[in-house]
């Protein structure tokens, strides 16, 4: 086919691609929906946790950049719209609460697998369909963003109510329940869970920094030892049993028998529709020059038997490495995918090219669990005794669980960093220079140099990840943002 012809197949295809699916592909509806049928409905949450939102009334405000788990608090702009939202939804806080007991979420994918109420209110798992089978529509995760608003308000209130132990077990169910929409099989939805992990941990930090001086230790000491460190049975303090996620590769695989010819060579015009829309998706303006780039590709592209085998290579290389110690001798080797051959297996290159970015979130999901658990710990340890300890390990047995003084940037699998303040210290944050007082515990750090707390960041990305004290509530109380 003529470059031409192939361009003017491609821009009529791209509108094809563009335009709402017709239906989710039935073959990647089965294929998905595979592994939870070995569970029983009763055993997943999904559709309790779905049926109480469509009941939820309307938020104050959308979710998003201005309304969302960091940025709720008692003193944001209409706190008394946001509370009066979070007490008037209690049973979604029921519906959470009850989902701790369910083995899976487990909401199904495609659209037609949850009733229609669900799919018109954005509770499902869209999934392309022809050559766009690849693109799938988590959109449930957007009703999920408010359900964890509704979280972080209603703890708040809580403990605005003195309900202490309510305030927890509420965030704890909710931790709970992300985990297990970590399980789901989209790099999308394990991405977005891990990622709410984490805020949501730091609110749990920021409630026992605002709330300290009313908070009982035995409600501190129960969340320390008995809660934070047990969100999901079989993770212990490294989160070995997160899975890596195989829905992207089941649908890429859909997708690439869909893209040769029969004899197994690359099908120029489709590889122009499918693979120009896919990597111009968040670029609209670059979809022309896309279609043209991957109708030269064509020419030089491995074969389908080639292409499977390079796919499955890039994801068991992965695998293996999700599986090993942080800092494995393995992890220092070069992986499949950077010795893959950019033009040979671009197809696979740009379907898997989001992988790598599991593996920091995880670690500081790994850091944000530990140090919240940690620090319940420590501040039941601060509420017993009328004091800071003067070292962590005093903590141990009592009121911690020792092997969750871990610190996922040491390369030495070293414990967290802890001192006890003589005198106030200063901090530069992600909040502006701080003032910390009592006790200060952090881990190191993406740089795994220990730097004495004296720079912070929330992800750990430039100097220590500061557990305690809670940095963004300590902003709000002294005036910086």
């Amino acid at each position: 086919m003529a470059p031409a012809r192939i361009l003017a197949a491609a821009v009529l295809g791209l509108a094809a691609l563009v335009a709402p699916a017709r239906a989710d592909d039935p073959k990647a509806i089965e294929a998905l929906n595979l592994p939870m049928k070995v569970v029983q409905d009763k055993s997943k949450c999904w559709k309790a946790v779905g049926e109480a939102y469509m009941k939820m009334t309307e938020a104050p405000m959308k979710a998003g950049p201005d309304f969302n788990l960091t940025t709720i608090w008692p003193g944001m702009k209409d706190w008394d719209k946001v509370k009066a939202w979070a007490a008037a939804n209690g049973a979604m806080g029921k519906a959470i609460m009850d989902a701790q007991a369910q083995v899976a979420f487990g909401l199904p994918y495609g659209r037609p697998s949850v009733p229609p109420g669900f799919a018109e209110r954005g509770f499902f798992i869209g999934l392309g369909d022809g050559l766009g089978v690849f693109v799938s529509d988590p959109a449930y995760l957007k009703p999920l963003d408010t359900i964890l608003c509704w979280v972080t308000a209603e703890s708040y209130r809580l403990g605005g109510e003195k309900k202490f132990q309510e305030m927890f077990d509420l965030g704890i169910s909710t931790l709970k329940l992300l985990r297990k929409v970590a399980d789901q099989q989209l790099l999308e939805e394990k991405r977005f869970a891990l990622e709410r992990m984490s805020d949501l941990c730091s609110v749990e930090r920021d409630l026992m920094q605002t709330f300290l001086g009313d908070i009982p230790a035995a409600v501190l000491k129960k969340a320390g030892l008995n809660g934070f460190p047990f969100i999901h049975p079989t993770d212990a303090e490294r989160l070995r049993r997160l899975d890596m996620p195989e829905g992207d590769r089941v649908l890429a695989e859909l997708m690439l028998v869909q893209l040769f010819d029969a004899q197994g060579q690359p099908d120029a015009g489709k590889l122009a529709m499918a693979m120009g829309e896919l990597q111009a998706k968040d670029e609209p303006l670059t979809r022309f020059g896309a279609a043209k780039r991957w109708a030269q590709i064509a020419d030089v592209h491995g074969s389908l038997d080639a292409t499977r085998i390079r796919l499955t290579s890039v994801y068991d290389d992965w695998w293996r490495r999700w599986r090993v110690r942080y800092y494995d001798t393995l992890l220092d080797n070069p992986t499949a995918k950077s010795r893959t051959n950019k033009m040979r297996y671009a197809m696979v290159l740009l379907m898997a090219k989001d992988l790598e970015k599991l593996f920091a979130l995880r670690q500081r999901l790994n850091a944000e669990l530990n140090g919240t658990a940690l620090t319940a710990s420590l501040c039941a340890a601060f509420r017993d005794l009328g004091d800071w300890p003067r070292g962590f390990e005093a903590t141990y047995s009592v009121y911690s669980v020792k092997r969750f003084d871990y610190d996922p940037w040491d390369p030495a699998y070293g414990r967290w960093q802890y001192a006890k303040l003589a005198a106030p210290r200063a901090i530069e944050s992600d909040y502006g220079r701080l003032q910390i007082t009592g006790a200060v515990l952090y881990a190191r750090g993406v740089d795994k140099e220990d730097g004495g707390a004296a720079k912070a960041t929330f992800d750990g990305l430039s100097g220590d990840f500061v557990a305690w004290p809670s940095l963004r509530a300590l902003s709000r109380q002294q005036g910086s943002k």
